[in-house]
């Protein structure tokens, strides 16, 4: 895969002293993707002014906060919505001081393109239908909408910045695009996230309130949740077209076409087999693989893998399985590439981590 890297640096609005807002850097990767692939994308906000600025402590995908859409030559624009879920007003009211000269990362995330059932939508059937090999040019938009809050008081003050970044979408082989439908096909709608608001997608509620979620993975002769080893918001597979042992996964891995769908089809295996086996070797291949990774899709990873053994022990979590069986395992995965992991969380969830031996 090109490997090359786009970094945009917004310029800085003419702000008040009293409002300076941060400069933001957007990265994403890859430039080049295949439908089915997944692609990663972060921002950063640097201070570069001569004093402390406070910006918002948390970003999410909402109107108020930060949007990303695809933008094709003919203007026509399909948002990109991530799963989430309400969004509570407070949420946005929390602050965080960025010294001068210092960073923080704001947003670290994986978006499908497309997300499975969104392949017969009219935007995507209209680009996946007779693909050139060339390729096709698209244009990632993305606008963060900037809270700061001023130094002298409780004042704030909202700018938005939007940047834009080149994607190309290259044709899938004709054997995985099958596949692919295949999956869409044999998936029931009511397995399906459906749209929440104009604020992204909701993942399916089952008959008890809860997340919809399937035992659909072998790991020491029990069914557990394929979810404790893969974002939400892939379904490149899931149940019911999700093999269910490791092994099943390395010969889907083995299959497929060098792309980002199977960086993260190789993800899942390798977390599937340490928690079954515990084998030091898987965590080797790990831990060689993340040292060779772009460091934007590096960085997804590792949140990602802070994040499964966190959610082990959180209490609306019950999957009514014994957190030891996964969390052991899960932990060593992330100490494993923690380095990797530069993530800004709250103090509360730095507590969390810090009482499950996650962080130090």
């Amino acid at each position: 895969m090109n490997t090359l890297m786009f970094l945009l640096i917004v310029m800085l609005p003419q702000n008040t002293p009293k409002f300076p807002h941060p400069e933001f850097v957007v990265k994403t990767y890859p430039d080049t993707v295949m439908p089915g692939d997944t692609f990663y994308f972060s921002i950063v906000a640097r201070n570069p002014h001569a004093e402390s600025i406070h910006i918002m402590a948390h970003y999410a995908f909402s109107e108020d906060n930060i949007r990303i859409s695809l933008r094709d030559p003919e203007k026509q624009t399909q948002a990109l919505l991530p799963e989430g879920g309400p969004i509570h007003a407070d949420y946005f009211r929390r602050f965080a001081e960025i010294k001068p000269g210092d960073s923080r990362i704001i947003c670290e995330t994986a978006i499908n393109v497309p997300p499975l059932e969104d392949l017969k939508e009219p935007f995507w059937e209209k680009h996946l239908r007779n693909l050139p090999g060339r390729g096709k040019n698209l244009m990632l938009c993305t606008t963060i909408k900037s809270l700061v809050k001023s130094n002298e008081g409780e004042s704030y003050k909202v700018e938005s910045f939007t940047f834009e970044t080149p994607l190309l979408l290259k044709p899938r082989p004709e054997n995985e695009m099958a596949r692919i439908r295949k999956w869409l096909d044999d998936t029931p709608k009511r397995w399906l996230p459906g749209p929440y608001n104009g604020q992204g997608k909701i993942w399916p509620i089952d008959a008890q309130g809860g997340y919809l979620q399937f035992k659909n993975i072998l790991v020491k002769g029990e069914n557990v949740s394929q979810q404790n080893f893969m974002r939400r918001n892939n379904r490149y597979p899931s149940h019911p077209n999700a093999p269910e042992t490791w092994q099943g996964w390395k010969e889907l891995e083995d299959s497929l076409t060098p792309s980002t769908m199977r960086d993260e089809i190789r993800l899942t295996r390798i977390l599937i087999q340490y928690c079954d086996t515990e084998d030091d070797a898987v965590l080797d291949e790990l831990k060689e693989w993340f040292a060779d990774m772009n460091e934007v899709q590096r960085g997804v990873f590792a949140a990602l893998l802070r994040y499964l053994p966190t959610i082990q022990h959180f209490p609306y979590n019950d999957r009514n399985i014994d957190p030891d069986l996964l969390f052991p395992s899960l932990r060593e995965i992330y100490k494993t590439i923690r380095e990797y992991d530069k993530m800004s969380i709250s103090k509360a969830m730095e507590d969390h981590q810090q009482g499950l031996g996650l962080i130090e």
